[in-house]
């Protein structure tokens, strides 16, 4: 259970995260610097303390320094801006910055991004910006994309509650022409969500996946076993064939979840992100957002 903060703790963090920084108070007050970080955020405090120059932050300004602006990046390393275009030219990433978004651009991503049909990934090739571009573009100028990605006809609908327990969300996606997803979701809402007896897993699944599991992508095994990404985990934990510890989260990560766990769903902050529902929520709960 995630321990809250006090009082005390508070006043501590008021008192020395500007100079000392998320180790210090941490150590200060027994909690994370995650933790300290997110909490800060939250109260609008900003560490003003001088730092070096880490790994971390080089190659996070190498990533980003081409589709974000100097104010975005200085929030998330915490430094001035200044301090980020002194760097940045040491990192000879002065010459590199792309133009504004011109007009057209602005266009396509208006009459596009509502669209679900149009993937970020599509959109980015589309308009010749990153994923994280888009996203942080279409926030500055409120755009939103619709939380589901198929309008139900009153047919499709009977279809649907007709099926559900008898048929696998794959078989009736197939016969509707829609994504499992969509599928899975609509059931959801409807309040009719039973569990699907899971597809036994034969002795020739169970041996492929010894032999693959951490050798290949886990979404490809999925893929070559007709199974969810989830299904092929979990059976091989069972099997003890564990790939490690989570991903960890980066910086442009939590910022993004931290900007937008209000705003969206967590389904769509885990497309966006590319992780699980569980994690974001994990995330969340951990870090009181």
């Amino acid at each position: 259970m995630t321990k809250l903060w006090t009082e005390e703790e508070i006043k501590i963090l008021k008192a020395h995260y500007s100079k000392r920084g998320s180790v210090y108070v941490g150590e200060k007050i027994n909690r994370a610097p995650d933790s300290v970080i997110a909490k800060a955020i939250q109260l609008g405090i900003r560490s003003k303390r001088l730092k070096k120059w880490v790994t971390w932050e080089d190659n996070y300004l190498l990533r980003h320094y081409n589709d974000r602006s100097n104010a975005a990046i200085a929030r998330t390393l915490k430094r001035t801006i200044p301090s980020i275009l002194v760097h940045a030219k040491k990192l000879g990433l002065t010459e590199k910055r792309p133009a504004n978004w011109s007009d057209e651009e602005i266009n396509l991503l208006k009459s596009c991004y509502h669209d679900r049909k149009i993937s970020l990934h599509e959109l980015s090739q589309k308009i010749g910006r990153t994923r994280y571009s888009i996203l942080l573009k279409a926030q500055t100028l409120g755009l939103s994309r619709p939380l589901h990605d198929h309008d139900w006809t009153k047919e499709e609908r009977q279809y649907v509650k007709k099926y559900y327990n008898k048929k696998t969300y794959r078989e009736i996606a197939g016969k509707l022409g829609v994504s499992i997803s969509a599928v899975s979701h609509y059931v959801n809402r409807l309040g009719i969500l039973k569990r699907q007896p899971g597809k036994k897993w034969t002795e020739e699944d169970k041996e492929y996946l010894r032999q693959n599991y951490k050798n290949i992508p886990t979404k490809e095994i999925a893929l070559k076993l007709n199974r969810g990404y989830d299904n092929v985990v979990n059976y091989a934990g069972l099997l003890g064939l564990s790939s490690g510890p989570s991903k960890p989260w980066t910086v442009e990560e939590k910022e993004y979840l931290m900007n937008n766990h209000k705003k969206i769903s967590i389904e769509e902050i885990g497309k966006n992100l590319n992780r699980t529902v569980k994690a974001i929520s994990s995330y969340i709960r951990k870090y009181k957002l």
